[in-house]
């Protein structure tokens, strides 16, 4: 029999089966609550909204003579400051509930999210964009409000941004921010828009070494002063440094590292997604090969640790002393589009098992590589024995010594895998 509650886009025995917890829709009403006192449905209100959330933003400055929106490429440029920047938000997540409730609830959740920012929010939905094309005018602006991006020659597909607000709670939430050069004055910026004066507090950084390692030391640069700097770097609490591995550069490095990843694609997880997550320590059973299939495409050791010691170099010079935590976070590289519900996964799975199955069909013509395709531990990822995370593993950066470093680089190249089986990272689930 037919499962009900099953979504229409899963076949059984075909995908990998998510983790991900799935809260079950109801429709049920609690006829009293309205009779229950202010405080106490406030207090309901609230903890409905207590979750941490991944949010991913960009700031682009822009170009004084064209008006156009520029990406941040080069961090060892400096320019002069204040430069204006404009606020991208990627992939909103689902907006709460709450806001559509109630007067009484949506007054809760602006209260609880209490710091709002005008952002443009990205999207790249064909009816947008052919929707724009038709009706650009010549300031590029729409009678609906919708603006052209233009963020570089590097973006190869289309995108459309939508005038909007990024509403955030700074004490729960965590920003991924894009666009180095303006984190200081954006920093400010939410200072200044929070009604508590907390402004600021867990930011998340693309772990890219060679560009952030260069990159920090240049924040004095961009800042208004060194006061305003301090002051920001002061207020952080928790900076975590993200590694997105790419997959596809990884499988074609050497036999070896394709069966690794093969036979372990399943339980490494998976990005990307936004909005509201839980931590927890991964409950499933992972085997010590697993934890040897994490991947970090770099050149050295140094260039691990050269955004955290640069960090800490750029706060002692600034005499910052405040307690702040430095996590890694790792997953596998973002999918095309973002994951924000179930059949968002299921759609990404099925792209996924496919372009696998043809990638794995072709190495086995061309490299006559058979003789390691495991059949049975295969079977088991695709039956879905192998329950697959959407969201990433988070590790301490401090104590780094406790994680034993493989550096078996091919010569001329970048390739280094790290076992955390001692550390066994913290595993961070988004709610789909």
């Amino acid at each position: 029999m037919d499962d009900p509650n099953q979504n229409p886009q899963v076949k059984p025995g075909r995908l990998p089966s998510l983790l991900n917890p799935k809260f079950p829709i109801s429709n049920a009403t609690f006829h009293l609550f309205p009779n229950l006192p202010t405080e106490l449905r406030q207090m309901i209100w609230e903890q409905s909204l207590t979750r941490e959330r991944y949010i991913t933003v960009e700031l682009c400055t822009v170009d004084d003579t064209t008006g156009k929106l520029r990406r941040n490429g080069s961090y060892g440029r400096a320019w002069p400051v204040p430069k204006p920047y404009r606020l991208l938000f990627h992939y909103p997540p689902k907006p709460s509930a709450l806001f559509s409730t109630s007067v009484e609830s949506r007054a809760s959740a602006q209260r609880f999210y209490r710091i709002v920012l005008p952002c443009f929010y990205v999207t790249e939905s064909p009816s947008i964009i052919d929707s724009l094309q038709i009706s650009e005018q010549n300031d590029q602006r729409n009678p609906q409000g919708i603006v052209l991006s233009h963020i570089g020659p590097r973006r190869k597909r289309p995108q459309a941004l939508i005038p909007g607000t990024l509403s955030f709670n700074p004490e729960l939430d965590t920003l991924e921010i894009m666009g180095l050069s303006q984190f200081t004055n954006f920093a400010n910026d939410v200072w200044n828009h929070d009604p508590r004066n907390i402004g600021l507090c867990h930011v998340a950084l693309l772990l890219r070494p060679r560009l952030l390692g260069y990159g920090i030391p240049h924040l004095p640069d961009y800042a208004s002063s060194e006061d305003q700097l301090r002051q920001f770097i002061a207020r952080l609490r928790s900076v975590t440094f993200v590694y997105y591995t790419n997959v596809d550069t990884l499988t074609h490095t050497s036999l070896a590292h394709r069966r690794c990843l093969l036979q372990n694609r399943c339980l490494l997880p998976v990005a990307w997604a936004t909005g509201s997550f839980s931590r927890q320590q991964d409950p499933r059973l992972i085997g010590q090969e697993v934890f040897h299939s994490v991947h970090f495409d770099l050149w050295s050791i140094e260039d691990f640790d050269k955004p955290y010691q640069t960090w800490m170099e750029l706060a002692e010079k600034l005499r910052v002393t405040t307690p702040c935590a430095f996590k890694i976070a790792y997953t596998t590289n973002r999918s095309k589009s973002p994951i924000r519900c179930e059949s968002d996964a299921v759609a990404y799975f099925n792209s996924e098992s496919e372009r696998w199955e043809q990638q794995l069909n072709k190495w086995e013509a061309s490299q006559q590589e058979q003789a390691w395709r495991d059949p049975k531990e295969t079977k088991r990822q695709s039956n879905g024995a192998v329950e697959t995370a959407i969201g990433f593993w988070t590790f301490p950066i401090e104590p780094h010594g406790q994680f034993s470093r493989d550096y078996n680089r091919p010569k001329g190249g970048r390739r280094c895998f790290d076992d955390l089986s001692a550390s066994r990272p913290e595993l961070c689930l988004f709610d789909l």
